[in-house]
């Protein structure tokens, strides 16, 4: 029989199930999509089984749902499992799993061992792996016998080089493991008009994707220059981290845009679309520490635009081998050690790496801090965060750097330079090696390999083998592992004086302060009538308007007004008008505070024992009424509130203030706890001063997002170690 008549009649017969978690947002979504269509085109029946759909599928999408299939532990069992899968999808010829062994399933790696058991034919697909900076994820893997099945009906599939030579190392053969990376579409862009930079980063922003490396970029780039991540993360553990970064960027004023695809447009009045994102990007960015694939470096050469950021060697090896330069990259950006306390590093480390070791059930080995500059994604976001702030203070010297080809360069001037270049280091032409029709014969010549294999006995990898060459020392990343652990429970008699911020920590709130607020305004201008003024239409909105003209005209970076004077200010009072009672009774009214669950009786109890209690908050006049009995607690000379000072927290110089009247008492700030619930204004600028501290995350309104490295978590007034 002619080859092409024996590879039609094997066609004929071929019957593909390829299976995921999902089919919803996603780099594996998107090319189990177009493997679908190049499978249609190319005669092969095959069904997708995934727990969802995307939002909007493709016409024709052979796509069967399966809820077991989806992230966590439905509880069910591997042979029900089975089974659903065969109803939903026939009785297939062979199985491609994608991401079978990342560990957001405990089901699905038991289901692949004993298909492999059972000689049934598997294409395992290895976009990630929990061992490479995922050890969140190896409990769901404990239980698993045969986590990689070894047999000549079980092959597997790598996205980059590096992978499928380690698989190979560890035991597999060479035949059975196959180099299968993601097809790229050409879709060419039109340059963006001779404008601004403006920096996309086409991803969603979850933990690796370091986006701090972003800001400071953004920090470091000519006034005018623009950044953007495209979306937020859909994991609620993730987002807390897009939205930590989100806030302090809006916190430090830099030009960077979250979540903008569908939500902002690049230019006002434009599209929110992803193609009008694209279009006015100027340049593609790519800060991320860990990639299966990285699309962005490909995709930037599809799309016309010129890539900058951080190079990723293991996959950027791969286009070189194509003779593929895919941007303008640098191996590592560097700060100068004078910026990170070594101490605080150290620890980090150590801690950090012995959460990833004990997640695999190992001991982490003795690994010391480098010496010279600190590569500043390898840094925990806390210290990230310290770096950018100590970027953006007046007079700042020894300036970042950026190394590439073994060459360090002043970050700032190679940032200008490589902006002012608007052309891709690579043509469209030079993806062909990717085209989507050699990823179509390369996935059916794999399954076709597959089909012609014999059964036999199925061993397995060694698990260990794999662990050992993504777990290192050399590997470790503080972005793919777990965040620090927080010590709970202070002993407040180790400390000789206690300080605590209110909003959020002592007293729950509203938040959002002064702003317009309509529905707010009927009940305040009866305040106001009621203490015999005219009131504008809209009281809130006027004070809003005072507060943005005292901000302007202040001075300082953190300015504070004083409410007091704005009423004077909005109702054209005298200056010796006492509107003490007004402000009051509005902000009972418009903000109404009560006293944390618990927090009375700590007080008490704390006080009983002779420990010096005090208070720095951003606060008003009515704020010492607000805390009741409790406020005849606290000293007065370590009572800072705010609006008495024209300045406001995060500034340095309310702490300063604080160890100035704690030096009276012949008390260090070492000695003196500070508690608040916001990272940004309360815990930094305390620990940065000096202060021991405590994070209150004990309410629905203490939450901020912000990071931070607390002594201590309060998570409950009623929790804490009373003398």
């Amino acid at each position: 029989m002619p080859p092409q008549s024996r590879c039609n009649r094997q066609r004929e017969r071929m019957k593909a199930a390829i299976v995921h978690y999902h089919l919803g947002h996603g780099g594996v979504s998107e090319v189990i999509s177009a493997s679908s269509r190049l499978l249609t085109g190319a005669g092969i029946p095959h069904v997708i089984l995934a727990d969802s759909s995307p939002d909007d599928p493709p016409p024709g999408l052979p796509l069967h749902i399966v809820r077991e299939l989806g992230y966590g532990d439905s509880g069910g069992n591997v042979e029900d499992l089975l089974e659903r899968l065969r109803e939903s999808g026939g009785a297939p010829d062979l199985w491609h799993f994608h991401n079978h062994s990342l560990g957001k399933n405990p089901l699905i790696p038991e289901l692949v061992a004993r298909l492999a058991a059972r000689n049934e034919r598997l294409l395992l697909h290895i976009h990630d792996l929990a061992e490479d900076g995922r050890p969140e994820n190896a409990t769901c893997l404990a239980g698993c016998r045969a986590l990689y099945p070894l047999g000549p009906r079980v092959h597997y599939a790598f996205l980059n080089s590096r992978d499928r030579s380690r698989f190979i190392a560890a035991g597999l053969p060479e035949s059975r493991a196959h180099l299968l990376p993601n097809p790229i579409e050409l879709r060419p862009c039109p340059p963006a008009a001779a404008a601004a930079p403006l920096l996309l980063y086409p991803v969603r922003g979850i933990r690796r994707k370091n986006l701090g490396e972003l800001l400071l970029l953004t920090a470091l780039a000519p006034a005018g220059t623009r950044a953007a991540i495209t979306r937020a993360p859909l994991n609620p553990e993730s987002k807390k981290f897009h939205d930590a970064w989100r806030r302090f960027s809006e916190e430090m004023e830099l030009p960077v845009g979250f979540d903008v695809v569908d939500r902002l447009a690049p230019e006002p009045g434009g599209a929110t679309s992803y193609e009008a994102w694209l279009a006015r990007a100027t340049h593609l960015v790519t800060t991320s520490v860990s990639e299966g694939f990285g699309m962005v470096f490909p995709e930037s050469i599809a799309r016309g635009k010129p890539l900058l950021g951080r190079d990723l060697p293991h996959l950027t090896i791969d286009h070189y081998a194509h003779g593929i330069r895919a941007g303008r990259l640098y191996d590592r950006l560097l700060v100068p050690r004078e910026w990170i306390d070594s101490e605080i590093l150290s620890r980090c480390q150590r801690e950090a790496m012995q959460a990833s070791w004990s997640a695999w059930g190992l001991r982490a080995p003795t690994a010391a801090l480098a010496s010279g500059p600190v590569d500043f994604a390898n840094l925990p976001e806390f210290l990230q965060q310290r770096v950018i702030q100590k970027l953006l203070e007046p007079g700042m010297k020894l300036p970042p750097l950026v190394e590439t080809g073994g060459r360090t360069f002043p970050a700032a001037e190679w940032l200008e330079e490589t902006l002012a270049k608007r052309q891709p280091t690579a043509t469209p032409a030079q993806l062909a090696p990717y085209a989507p029709a050699i990823y179509q014969k390369k996935l059916t010549g794999i399954y076709r390999q597959l089909m012609a294999e014999p059964a036999a006995d199925v061993t397995t990898l060694d698990p260990v083998k794999i662990l050992n060459a993504y777990l290192s020392p050399e590997s470790f990343h503080f972005l793919s592992s777990p965040a620090a652990a927080r010590r709970t429970t202070p002993d407040f008699s180790s400390f000789r004086a206690l300080v605590f911020d209110v909003y959020g920590t002592l007293l729950s709130a509203p938040s959002g302060g002064v702003k317009p607020d309509p529905a707010a305004d009927p009940a305040l201008r009866e305040i106001l009538i009621r203490h015999g003024h005219a009131p504008p239409d809209s009281p809130s909105t006027a004070l809003h308007a005072a507060v943005r003209r005292h901000h302007a005209a202040a001075g300082v970076r953190h300015p504070e007004v004083d409410l007091r004077e704005l009423w004077r200010e909005v109702l054209s009072l005298p200056p010796e008008t006492d509107t003490t009672a007004l402000v009051l009774e509005i902000e009972t009214a418009w903000h109404p505070a009560q006293l944390m669950p618990g927090a009375l009786e700590t007080l008490h109890a704390l006080s009983a024992c002779g420990i010096p209690l005090g208070l720095l908050s951003n606060a008003q006049c009515n704020t010492l009424p607000s805390l009741g009995a409790a406020a005849a607690l606290f000293a007065p000379d370590l009572t800072i509130l705010s609006y008495q000072h024209g300045i406001a927290k995060p500034s340095p110089a309310l702490f300063d203030l604080l160890a100035e009247r704690l030096a009276t008492r012949g008390i260090a700030p070492a000695g003196t706890l500070y508690i608040g619930n916001d990272p940004l204004h309360d815990i930094e600028p305390a620990a940065a001063r000096g202060f021991r501290t405590a994070l209150f995350t004990g309410h629905p309104d203490s939450h901020r997002h912000g990071f931070c490295l607390p002594d201590f978590e309060i998570r409950d007034w009623s929790a804490p170690s009373r003398p």
